[in-house]
């Protein structure tokens, strides 16, 4: 294992009490036990750890010496060090070692609770609940509370009221739909999972885009898919390239996000979605345009969801509230053909025979209250993305970006350096941060980080001087060669 790809593995391991060199042993023994680094692994030298961790050569040397002694790491005369295979220790993450294929996910890392609070996050993209928005939206009346809590029904496929209210929305939006062509969801990560359990089986090819929501690319691991990348330009995914690779891989499944990508901010134009309908209707091949960032546009308006040039073919259009509204709902959908969605509910109901109700119909309420949320979540976000341009161009103006019209997130190149290393020395500063690989399936993008513009003034002032200092305490590679050449001299 070299060591960027045990980058991917080791978390948020300078955070917690302890000394540098304690807490580095404590990432490597959590992720030798939780399975993500297997026995028998062979882990990068000393110095080659130091550099991409930016710390001293000393600190890996005693952390390696303190999982040696405790019978986590063997060494092995002239080939390195190993995690060991006989121990007591190692031996019990065996088990946890056959989930390795999410290994390289940030998703559970970032959800996960985190008990340092001074930590600032720049890395996760979940909006807090609109201060303004009043609550009882999130209220329902009492008859209707006292029939759905009397509802024992299931509702595999949704509650009636909602499928209805989803099929307006899309109508509204140019997209003829009936209630019977949407499937309530518990928001878009559980759509995305069950198109994937639909359309794919193990060694079956999917066309994502890179980068793209590593969501997503959970989801596609998970049932044994092979990934194939798309490059994402200034309008998406070339349309020739997109033909070609679906022919080419004989993919089963694409996946795409034309509006406002994630995380470039990317929106594809109407006579690209033309052709990409086309292509769904020519070659039979399922498209699954991610609308959960959708409703988030700054500027301007957005072309049509591209379902609405073929509403018959085999597109299936996410969406969730869990951007706009609020994450904790956990409420989503999926919009397609009729077929489609009956071939889902079969799934969904074999997990978890519908999802619930009160939920759903709290979704209803604010599914009649787009308009008014679409546009106090723009007033919010909008002075933030630009604040989050301004202090970045002040203070790291060697950092580059174009402006989003629209979503969450920046997604910003570093002038050198790997940003996988850099991640760790930010996250000494107090900033937890998304490195670009993790958002590719071929782990390309290292020159690249996603920063979600989503928290308060004063967050996104300190999270930017965070990652100011941090960026003047990092030596990159190239920076570190040219050091070493002064001082030979």
């Amino acid at each position: 294992m070299d060591a960027p790809e045990l980058l991917t593995h080791l978390g948020e391991w300078p955070t917690g009490p302890g000394t540098l060199q304690q807490k580095l042993a404590r990432g490597l023994a959590d992720a030798i036990r939780k399975g993500v680094i297997h026995p028998g692994i062979r882990l990068p030298s000393e110095r080659c750890l130091a550099q991409v961790l930016s710390i001293s050569r000393t600190t890996v040397v005693s952390a390696y010496d303190a999982l040696r002694e405790s019978g986590w790491l063997e060494s092995r005369i002239g080939s390195g060090t190993w995690v060991c295979e006989s121990s007591p220790a190692v031996a019990a993450a065996r088990g946890a070692a056959q989930a390795g294929v999410l290994a390289a996910s940030p998703l559970l890392g970032l959800l996960a609770h985190r008990d340092d609070e001074d930590i600032i996050d720049l890395a996760m993209g979940s909006p807090l609940p609109l201060r303004e928005l009043p609550l009882d939206l999130f209220t329902l009346p009492t008859d209707e509370y006292a029939a759905l809590v009397h509802d024992r029904l299931y509702y595999p496929l949704g509650l009636p009221t909602a499928r209805q209210a989803v099929a307006s929305y899309y109508c509204k939006a140019g997209l003829p739909t009936r209630p019977e062509q949407v499937l309530i969801t518990n928001g878009a990560q559980h759509a995305i999972a069950l198109s994937a359990a639909l359309y794919l089986q193990r060694g079956d090819s999917v066309l994502v885009e890179d980068p793209a929501y590593f969501g997503a690319l959970d989801a596609f691991r998970v049932v044994g898919a092979r990934v194939s990348p798309l490059p994402v330009e200034a309008a998406g995914v070339p349309i020739n390239v997109l033909r070609g690779r679906v022919i080419a891989t004989a993919a089963r499944l694409v996946y795409l996000t034309p509006t406002f990508q994630n995380p470039t901010g990317v929106v594809m134009p109407g006579s690209v979605r033309k052709e990409v309908a086309r292509i769904a209707s020519e070659l039979a091949v399922p498209v699954i345009d991610d609308g959960a960032l959708a409703e988030l546009a700054l500027s301007g308006p957005t072309p049509p969801f591209i379902a609405a040039y073929a509403p018959s073919a085999p597109i299936l259009t996410i969406g969730s509230l869990s951007k706009l509204a609020w994450p904790g709902l956990r409420v989503g959908w999926v919009r397609a053909p009729e077929p489609i969605i009956e071939r889902l509910a079969r799934l969904k109901s074999a997990n978890d025979l519908g999802s619930p109700l009160l939920t759903q119909a709290i979704a209803v309420r604010l599914i009649a209250a787009m308009d008014r949320i679409r546009l106090l979540r723009r007033h919010e976000l909008r002075p933030r993305r630009d604040l989050m341009a301004g202090l970045l161009c002040e203070s790291l103006p060697d950092w580059t970006f174009r402006l989003p019209a629209g979503g969450l997130f920046l997604w910003v190149k570093l002038p050198a350096g790997d940003s996988r290393e850099f991640a760790q020395v930010a996250l000494r500063h107090g900033t937890l941060i998304l490195p670009g690989p993790a958002m590719s399936a071929a782990e390309q993008h290292a020159a690249f980080i996603r920063l979600p513009f989503l928290a308060e003034e004063d967050t996104l002032r300190a999270g930017v001087r965070r990652l100011s200092a941090a960026w003047r305490d990092y030596q990159p590679a190239s920076r570190r060669a040219v050091l070493q050449n002064v001082a030979m001299v």
